[in-house]
């Protein structure tokens, strides 16, 4: 959705603020001294939110972090004034804050997503920062325009490697707007005055840790708290409908075009399926969020005359026309990256997506994918707890998990000549989730040139070279499989005809390495066994082959590996047959859950690292003379 969208969503959820950056707060010179914040909320949903801040710096880098702070605001959602801001020096001289130095500017989206919003951020800049002062301002947020009438909602995490000393809030609602609370590894209190209910909390986290390594999110995992004045998340989906009914409305405009779309397709399936490729091929992702169009998709006709739109407006339309043709759909909220719970208290804070059902087939389908085949996910939303935006029934469901059949094959050859040189082509194959990846690469070798990807490429993997993709399939052909190929020349290194250990190279490969993914990441071994990670079942093989210069022979073959455990199983074989060496390589995983927890993970973990190593498996060549043959 894009940094801005997930900005908008923040601000649904209630943390209105955004004091302070993620690389800056991880930096250990920062210390986090104080922090409150009081929210008053009113019975119509508005509110207002006081708060203060101070962040000591302990060094010079710090400092300069420091030295300027962004508070973000929805520009037609609410009001945000600067109350006061300042330097506290460390020899006790406090230096205001000119109101020159507060700047009121549009704020950034995220790189490479077409977004315009009315997100507006105030920058204080403050003056003379060093190490050891302390930066201080107290923001005030006043809410006019709630996103839901009469309702309020809250969420604050707490990043273990965040130094806080104390920081602390009051929430006071009317009497008759109590809060449902999930509160974990923190204590809320509840008191009463005169017409009001007081809830209050307090944290300090004066010894973080160096690290916090997991594959997911804090919001399932951390210390956190999330209230809400929502009975349940029914009623939440109730009142998101409310909201979203009309914008799926079918006008004139609608009708023809589904009908045009769908034009000598009678089966409904293939309707469905027809217009899910057109919304995904033809509206462009942009994000068009101004007020509560943040969260409510706008009208279906508008995004149609338009061309373009974000998640919430891809799903609107493709609801409108599914419509015009007699299919039902609900719009389903989701979390698209690694949030795998709900909290209790019914609140937005796992949600930044939207996608689609379709419940005369049991289908979920996301046409902001843009290059996924019909009924095909992201590996990122399977398995997730999702809110069905329905009027009735039951609104929290579950997608299911990646069921088998999902797989990817590489065949990497390549040949040197007796400098070095070595020649090559790749060839990819995929289905299933994995063949968004490859539609996704075919996109940035079409848009980039794909002889320059190539470079690109052959540099990221230590080869000065040339090459070229090969698109022959058009990533907007939404079949099951998809396939991607390409050759490469890469200049010579000749200490690799001396000895030196070196793998077979791979090339073009623009897919992650045999065993990653399913189980885990390879690339980070040091998150430990007992934290939960997303897995999935699939198919993963390359076969990778090398023919050697006349008068080289190989010195050093590694040796065959077989990895294996109830839920996976991974093999690599070497061999040579005269001047060919290839290592082929498979990685199988089967699994019901979406998380990989307990007994399943530690094994997994373990799996794991034996992986990585056999991947960094080398052979080395020598001359034939060199050997006494």
């Amino acid at each position: 959705m894009g940094t801005s969208k997930k900005v908008m969503w923040a601000l649904l959820a209630g943390a209105m603020g955004t004091p302070l950056t993620a690389a800056q707060a991880a930096e250990k010179p920062i210390e986090w001294k104080e922090s409150s914040a009081e929210i008053i909320v009113e019975r119509d949903g508005t509110y207002t939110k006081t708060g203060h801040l101070e962040l000591l710096a302990k060094t010079t880098a710090a400092a300069h972090n420091m030295g300027q702070m962004s508070e973000y605001y929805s520009e037609n959602l609410e009001d945000l004034d600067i109350v006061d801001a300042y330097t506290l020096k460390a020899d006790g001289r406090k230096l205001p804050v000119d109101v020159s130095a507060i700047l009121t500017q549009a704020a950034p989206g995220a790189a490479n997503v077409p977004l315009f919003s009315d997100l507006k951020m105030k920058t204080i800049i403050f003056p003379d920062v060093a190490a050891g002062d302390t930066v201080a301002y107290t923001a005030r947020h006043h809410v006019k325009v709630p996103f839901f009438k009469g309702q309020f909602t809250d969420n604050v995490t707490f990043p273990p490697t965040w130094l806080v000393r104390d920081e602390r809030a009051t929430i006071s609602l009317p009497r008759d707007m109590p809060l449902a609370i999930d509160a974990h590894g923190i204590s809320i209190t509840q008191e009463t005055a005169g017409d009001r209910i007081l809830y209050r909390w307090q944290y300090s986290n004066p010894d973080p840790l160096t690290e916090d390594l997991a594959a997911v999110s804090q919001k399932d995992r951390g210390t956190r708290f999330f209230v809400s004045t929502f009975k349940d998340y029914d009623s939440l989906a109730k009142a998101y409908a409310a909201e979203t009914a009309a914008t799926e409305t079918v006008t004139p405009k609608i009708q023809a075009k589904a009908d045009e779309i769908t034009a000598g397709v009678t089966d409904k399936r293939q309707q469905a399926e027809t217009l899910y490729a057109w919304v995904s091929t033809h509206i462009r992702y942009v994000g068009l969020e101004f007020g509560r169009n943040g969260i409510i998709p706008h009208a279906a006709e508008a995004i149609l005359t338009n061309g373009y739109g974000d998640c919430k407006d891809h799903a609107a339309l493709f609801g409108a026309l599914l419509k015009a043709k007699g299919i039902a759909s609900e719009l389903v909220l989701i979390n698209s990256g690694n949030g795998y719970s709900l909290p209790t208290a019914p609140t937005f804070a796992q949600f930044d997506h939207v996608i689609s059902w379709l419940p005369e087939f049991h289908l979920y389908v996301d046409t902001t994918a843009m290059v996924a085949p019909f009924g095909v996910l992201p590996f990122s939303e399977y398995g997730k707890p999702v809110l069905h935006v329905v009027s009735t029934g039951g609104a929290v469901r579950q997608v299911p998990i990646l069921p088998a059949g999902s797989s990817l094959k590489v065949v990497a050859t390549a040949k040197m000549d007796a400098t070095g040189a070595i020649t090559g082509t790749m060839d990819s194959e995929a289905n299933g989730p994995f063949s968004i990846g490859l539609r996704e690469t075919a996109q940035n070798a079409q848009a980039q040139g794909p002889d320059r990807m190539a470079a690109e490429y052959l540099q990221a993997w230590g080869w000065a070279g040339t090459g070229t993709y090969a698109v022959n399939q058009s990533p907007l052909d939404l079949s099951a499989s998809y396939r991607i190929g390409g050759t490469y020349s890469a200049d010579p290194k000749p200490e690799m005809l001396t000895g030196a250990g070196f793998a077979p190279p791979n090339g073009l490969e623009i897919v992650r390495p045999i065993g990653d993914l399913l189980m885990g990441d390879l690339n980070i071994p040091r998150i430990k066994d007992t934290e939960p990670t997303p897995c999935y079942t699939g198919h993963m093989e390359e076969t990778r082959s090398l023919e050697l210069p006349a008068g080289y022979t190989v010195t050093r073959l590694p040796g065959d590996a077989t990895i294996a455990d109830d839920h996976l199983k991974y093999v690599s074989q070497w061999s040579q047959k005269g001047q060919v060496v290839t290592v082929r390589r498979t990685f199988d995983t089967h699994v019901d859950q979406a998380l990989c927890t307990g007994d399943v993970r530690k094994s997994a973990a373990k799996a794991l690292l034996a992986i990585a190593a056999d991947q960094r498996a080398t052979i080395s060549l020598m001359p034939v003379n060199a050997n006494g043959h």
